[in-house]
């Protein structure tokens, strides 16, 4: 038996509002925002363009709804982001119960996890956008050796070597500072 409430959803859905009117506003006010805080087309008394902005925006805004493989990138990504974030609010909260009072400081007090955190945060958000566009299969499938082990392994030891160089030379020693 179908309620009000779902028969609502389904007639936005018949409407469009999922695949043309939402993503359309998302980016119309993503890249209007990063517009404004940008300047990239100047100001005009101290004050970005905004008419310029926004037409920007609504003209990109409109190139993406269009293009529909990137709605439905966006229909199946944004799910799985608000879970991600879900899951990190979700450990800010049991971190802050065990830690006990006062304010707590991550990347101050612990700037290696920290990063680390932040590099698997960035690691989940890339698969989730190669599986929206199917391409998680294939990434995974040339990491495991499915394009040709020779060269999914060269490209891995190459990464490794590029971050060994740059962990030794990045690091500053004591007798550089004083230079």
């Amino acid at each position: 038996m179908a309620t009000t409430l779902g028969n609502a959803i389904q007639f936005l859905t018949d409407f469009g509002f999922f695949t043309v009117v939402l993503p359309f506003l998302l980016v119309f006010t993503i890249v209007f925002g990063i517009l404004e805080k940008t300047k990239i087309f100047g100001v005009e008394n101290n004050k970005p363009k905004k008419n310029l902005n926004a037409m920007v925006a609504f003209v990109i805004a409109f190139f993406v709804i269009a293009a529909s493989n990137i709605v439905t990138a966006i229909q199946i990504s944004l799910p799985w982001i608000s879970l991600i974030l879900i899951i990190i609010i979700c450990f800010l909260l049991l971190s802050g119960t065990f830690l006990g009072d006062g304010e707590y400081k991550l990347w101050e007090q612990n700037p290696a996890i920290a990063k680390w955190f932040i590099g698997l945060i960035l690691v989940g958000i890339l698969a989730i956008f190669l599986y929206a566009f199917d391409l998680l299969g294939v990434v995974l499938g040339f990491i495991g050796g499915g394009a040709g082990s020779t060269v999914g392994s060269t490209v891995i030891l190459i990464i490794l070597i590029i971050a060994a160089i740059w962990f030794i030379v990045g690091k500053k020693s004591e007798d550089d500072s004083s230079d």
